[in-house]
C-alpha cells in the first residue's frame, strides 16, 4: 500500500468502517452520530497511512485558521512555569512574524480542539501527548520531549552539542548543569547520562547549592536567576534556528508532507 496512492477506501478498509463514515469524520459532520472510538480509530488510520483527502476535504483542510496552540501539563514549580512562559513568548513572537498567532491551551484541556492548525506540546509526558493526540486531528508536534512515534515530529535539544560547548568553555574543568526536571523520563535519563554533574531545581532557593561553582544552563529563566554568578555559561535552548526548524516541521505536518525522519535534534 506504501507504493500507491492511498484512497478513502483504503482508510475505510483498514479502520473497518464504511467510506461514508470516513468522509463524515474528515468533514467533521456534526449531524451524523459517530462514536468517539470510531472517530479516534479513523483519525489514527488516516495519520498512519498518511492519507491525503479528496479535493473537497483538501479545501476544508487548507482553510488555515492562522492559529497554533501551545500546550503544557500541570507543574507546581514556579521556575518551571516561568520557563514555559518564556518559551511560549519566544515562539509567539516568532510565529506572529510568520502570520500565525500562538494560543495557550490549558493544561487539563485533553479534548478535541478544532480552532487551530497545529498543537505544540512543550515538555509533555508521553502519556499526556498520546491522550491529546487521540482526540485531535490537528497535527501535534512534541517539543523537548521524546514521543518516539513516527506519526509525530519530536524536536529536542542536541545535548551532546551543548556538552561539547560547555567542555570547551570550562576547558574540561568540572561544572554543574542546572535545569528544571523534564516531564518525560527519557529526557531526564539522556541528560543524566550526558552530564557528569547535574542539578534539577524547582525553586529559587534550590539554586543555593550551586553558588560559586562552574554552572551550565540552557534556560533563559535560570540564567536570569543567577546574574551574580561569574562562572556561568549559557547555551540557549531556543534559538532562531530552532524556532525556524519548528516552523518548518509545522508546515510539513499541517500539509501532510512525508519526510525521512520525524526525530530532530538541534
Amino acid at each position: 500500500m506504501a507504493n500507491k496512492k492511498i484512497t478513502i477506501r483504503d482508510v475505510a478498509q483498514e479502520a473497518g468502517v464504511s467510506v461514508a463514515t470516513v468522509s463524515y469524520i474528515i468533514n467533521d459532520r456534526k449531524d451524523v452520530k459517530i462514536s468517539d472510538a470510531t472517530r479516534k480509530k479513523v483519525l489514527q488510520v488516516i495519520n498512519l497511512l498518511n492519507y491525503s483527502p479528496n479535493q473537497t476535504a483538501k479545501a476544508l483542510a487548507s482553510n488555515k485558521r492562522g492559529q497554533i496552540a501551545f500546550s503544557i501539563t500541570n507543574n507546581s514549580s514556579p521556575i518551571k512555569l516561568a520557563e514555559r512562559m518564556y518559551v511560549m513568548k519566544k515562539l509567539s513572537g516568532f510565529f506572529h512574524k510568520k502570520g500565525f498567532e500562538l494560543l495557550f491551551l490549558p493544561c487539563d484541556c485533553l479534548e478535541k480542539y478544532d480552532l487551530v492548525d497545529a498543537i505544540l506540546c512543550f515538555d509533555m509526558p508521553k502519556e499526556d501527548f498520546k491522550k491529546l493526540g487521540d482526540v485531535n486531528f490537528a497535527p501535534l508536534i512534541a517539543l523537548d520531549t521524546y514521543i518516539d512515534d513516527p506519526l509525530f515530529f519530536q524536536i529536542n535539544t542536541k545535548v551532546s552539542e551543548v556538552k561539547k560547548k560547555a567542555d570547551e568553555h570550562f576547558n574540561n574543568q568540572s561544572y554543574i548543569y542546572v535545569s528544571t526536571a523534564p516531564e518525560e523520563e527519557k529526557v531526564k535519563e539522556i541528560l543524566e547520562k550526558t552530564f557528569a554533574n547535574i542539578v534539577f531545581v524547582e525553586t529559587i532557593s534550590d539554586l543555593n547549592v550551586v553558588a560559586g561553582k562552574n554552572i551550565l544552563v540552557t534556560s533563559s529563566v535560570l540564567k536570569d536567576c543567577l546574574p551574580s554568578e561569574k562562572n556561568l555559561f549559557y547555551v540557549p535552548s531556543y534559538t532562531e534556528e530552532k524556532c525556524e526548524t519548528i516552523f518548518e516541521c509545522f508546515k510539513k505536518a499541517s500539509d501532510r508532507i512525508p519526510i525521512e525522519s520525524h526525530d530532530i535534534e538541534i
